[in-house]
C-alpha cells in the first residue's frame, strides 16, 4: 500500500503520529468556536507522561487555499530529522 487516507479522530492520529507513519496533513479550519473542555484536539496521544509523539518531526507548509463562509485549507508536509539530530 504506498497511499492511506487517515480520516481518526484525534487519538488514532496521535497513534500513527508517534509511529512516524504520517507524511503529510491536510488541515481545514473553520471559523467557529463552541469554548467546551475536555474534547481532544486533533493529535491526542495517550502514552506516558514522558513520551513526545512528534519528537523528531516538524512541519512545513506546502499550501493554502480561503474557502467559502472564511474556512481555510492548510497542507503541510511532516518532515522526519535524520537520527542524532
Amino acid at each position: 500500500m504506498k497511499t492511506l487516507l487517515l480520516e481518526g479522530g484525534g487519538i488514532t492520529n496521535g497513534i500513527f503520529l508517534k509511529a512516524g507513519l504520517i507524511d503529510e496533513i491536510s488541515l481545514l479550519v473553520y471559523p467557529g468556536i463552541d469554548g467546551l473542555a475536555g474534547v481532544p484536539s486533533i493529535f491526542e496521544y495517550l502514552g506516558k507522561a514522558d513520551e513526545r509523539p512528534a519528537e523528531g518531526q516538524s512541519l512545513r507548509l506546502i499550501g493554502t487555499e480561503s474557502l467559502e463562509g472564511g474556512m481555510v485549507w492548510l497542507h503541510y508536509a511532516v518532515e522526519k530529522r535524520p537520527s542524532g539530530q
